[in-house]
C-alpha cells in the first residue's frame, strides 16, 4: 500500500511577520487500530521587520489523523515527507503544505481464513457400502479403545510475550505439527497460526 496525503494548515502567529529567515519540519507518529494518528512540528525563526537584524524563533505542533482503508502490518509502516512549503497570507498568519507518503504492506488475514473456510468437508461413506459385513466385524474388532485418535485445529492470533513453544503447549502440539501448517520463518505478534490440538 502507498498512499499519498496532503496536509494544510494555517498557523496564526503572535507577531508580526515579515520575512521567513529559517523553517524547519519533523514529524512524530503511531498507528493504532488502523489510523495513524501523529503530529508535525514546524519551528524556525522569521523577522517581524524588514529591515530588522533581530530575528524571533517559532515552533508549532500540528495534530493530524489518517483512517487507513486497509489492514495494515504495522511493522512495515513507513511516513515520508514528500513536499514540505509555505506562504505569509498576511502579516500574522503562515499557510504550511505538506505533503507525506505513507508506505505499508497489507495483511492478508481474509485470504487465511478465505482458504480454510473453502475446505470442504470430507464425503460420509456408509461402511456398508465399502465392505461385507464379516469384513465389519473384522475390522471393529480389531480396533481397541487406545487407538482413537482425534485431531482439532484451533486459528490462534499470536499476543505479546508468546512463544512457539508456549502455543504449542496450549493447545497440547509441538513444533513440528506447528511448522506442518504455518510458516514460522516471520513469526510475530498479530499472525494467524493454524494449531493442530490432538487429544489421545
Amino acid at each position: 500500500m502507498e498512499n499519498i496525503i496532503p496536509f494544510t494548515k494555517e498557523i496564526t502567529f503572535d507577531n508580526k511577520i515579515s520575512e521567513i529567515t529559517s523553517i524547519s519540519l519533523e514529524e512524530d507518529y503511531k498507528c493504532i487500530d488502523n489510523t495513524i494518528d501523529g503530529k508535525f512540528k514546524v519551528f524556525g525563526d522569521y523577522k517581524t521587520h524588514e529591515l530588522s537584524v533581530n530575528k524571533e524563533d517559532f515552533s508549532y505542533e500540528l495534530p493530524f489523523s489518517v483512517d487507513l482503508t486497509e489492514k495494515i502490518d504495522i511493522d512495515t509502516l513507513s511516513l515520508e515527507i514528500t513536499d514540505f512549503s509555505y506562504d505569509i497570507l498576511n502579516e500574522k498568519i503562515l499557510k504550511v503544505n505538506i505533503e507525506f507518503k505513507v508506505n505499508a504492506n497489507i495483511l492478508e488475514d481474509d485470504s487465511f481464513e478465505e482458504a480454510i473456510n473453502t475446505i470442504s468437508e470430507p464425503e460420509v461413506v456408509e461402511i456398508e457400502d465399502r465392505i461385507s459385513e464379516s469384513d465389519e466385524n473384522t475390522i471393529i474388532d480389531s480396533i481397541s479403545e487406545d487407538d482413537k485418535e482425534f485431531i482439532t485445529y484451533h486459528i490462534h492470533i499470536v499476543k505479546e510475550s508468546e512463544t512457539i513453544e508456549s502455543i504449542c503447549a496450549l493447545y497440547n502440539s509441538n513444533t513440528s505439527l506447528l511448522s506442518e501448517y504455518n510458516d514460522l520463518t516471520n513469526f510475530k505478534v498479530g499472525d494467524k497460526l493454524l494449531v493442530v490440538e490432538q487429544d489421545e
